[in-house]
């Protein structure tokens, strides 16, 4: 993967090379701005060459291609993108392969280069091959220096090789917020109609949709600006000024971001909830039933809350009347999934795999949740330890 940042550095060491490479073999100032010229046009060729490296082993190794960009004067990133299956075999051999894919192909390419000198006796070809070969290998080893970027082959290629077992890890945890984006997607925000007075920064309902819009898209960047961003929602939907109908919103957004993640955290990670959490959670759900407690948002909310407090039966009572068809399909599917873990919590296993069944294979981290409920016999603590009394 390559920055514009890294693309402009090795493109000022490459021309003050040329130049004085030039100047010293041709002695001709045409000579060495043709040979330059050559070594610069010849940018694009190394670009494609590298990138070409990652497509050609990410193909080779059955990694999903999701992304090629190629544009190295617009500011964006050059990069092959993939989208490896967790459970693929050799998973942490076949990521390193596929960072040393580009460099590998700038490296043998500038050895070609280097083996074509020696079949010319021309001393501004000579210069110009050297140039560009000179370049490929500064293309190639500069991607490799972990330090140069957070993007870059070589930080990247560490990870699968010193913690692949983390990396992993965070490559499931990024699936898995994939699918609660897509979760908060179904969930409507209403931001205000345009003939609407103007709105402040402070109107929730602004704030609502400026955290909606960034973490259902996938725009959100760290987990401190996700809390940071959560709790100036919390607290904007419990003051007194804001409208009933935009707390059941905002309730509705962070206890369903929030009860997925405490979920995951609870069954995959096997760090159960803490009370506290549990509360918050609950009080939030509570807030996103309020004036609607028969949309299936606010019902799927209020199911998360019950699940983290060890009410199997409760949760499965909010989701025995969900409409496929009606109802916004990746909502069904959450809402199946949820009901499916009730069904186990509760020993029902053969309701849970026709739940699982109808749910579909569009949330697969939520389905291995379910399984993994369903293979813990006895089933353990897994959540807050302490159940909330009655309220």
């Amino acid at each position: 993967m390559i920055s514009p940042r890294r693309l402009v550095v090795a493109s000022i060491l490459l021309v003050l090379e040329g130049v004085a490479f030039a100047l010293l073999v041709t002695e001709s100032v045409i000579g060495a701005i043709a040979a330059v010229g050559i070594t610069c046009l010849a940018c694009w060729l190394h670009l494609i060459l590298h990138e070409c490296g990652h497509l050609v082993v990410a193909k080779l190794l059955r990694l999903q291609v999701i992304s090629v960009r190629i544009a190295p004067f617009n500011g964006w990133r050059n990069e092959v993108s993939v989208r490896p299956a967790p459970s693929t075999t050799a998973l942490p051999l076949r990521m390193v392969l596929f960072y040393l894919g580009g460099p590998l192909a700038n490296l043998c390419t500038a050895a070609v280069l280097v083996a074509l000198t020696t079949l010319t006796s021309t001393p501004m070809t000579r210069v110009a091959l050297i140039g560009t070969a000179l370049f490929a290998v500064l293309l190639g080893l500069i991607n490799l220096i972990p330090p140069s970027s957070p993007h870059s082959d070589g930080r990247n290629l560490l990870r699968w090789l010193l913690r692949p077992t983390a990396t992993t890890a965070a490559l499931l945890g990024a699936y898995y917020q994939e699918e609660i984006s897509r979760t908060l997607r179904t969930i409507e925000v209403d931001a205000g109609r345009p003939g609407d007075q103007v709105l402040d920064g402070n109107d929730p309902r602004v704030v609502l949709a400026a955290f909606h819009r960034r973490w259902s898209t996938g725009h959100g960047h760290s987990v401190p600006e996700l809390m940071a961003d959560a709790e100036r929602l919390a607290a904007l939907a419990r003051a007194d000024r804001t409208d009933p109908l935009t707390a059941a919103a905002i309730g509705q957004v962070l206890s369903v971001q929030f009860g997925l993640w405490y979920l995951y955290a609870a069954v995959v990670n096997r760090s159960p909830v803490a009370h506290q959490e549990v509360l918050e959670i609950w009080e939030l759900a509570q807030l996103g039933c309020h004036g609607q407690p028969h949309r299936v948002p606010a019902r799927v909310a209020m199911s998360l809350a019950q699940l983290l407090n060890e009410r199997p039966e409760q949760a499965r009572s909010l989701l025995l009347d969900i409409r496929p068809g009606v109802d916004p399909p990746d909502l069904c599917s959450v809402a199946f999934l949820l009901r499916a873990i009730a069904e186990c919590q509760l020993g029902n296993h053969a309701e849970a795999d026709a739940l699982v069944r109808a749910a579909g294979d569009g949330f697969r981290q939520l389905t291995q949740i379910v399984a993994a409920i369903r293979a813990a016999d006895p089933m353990p603590p897994m959540f807050a330890p302490a159940p909330m009394a009655d309220i």
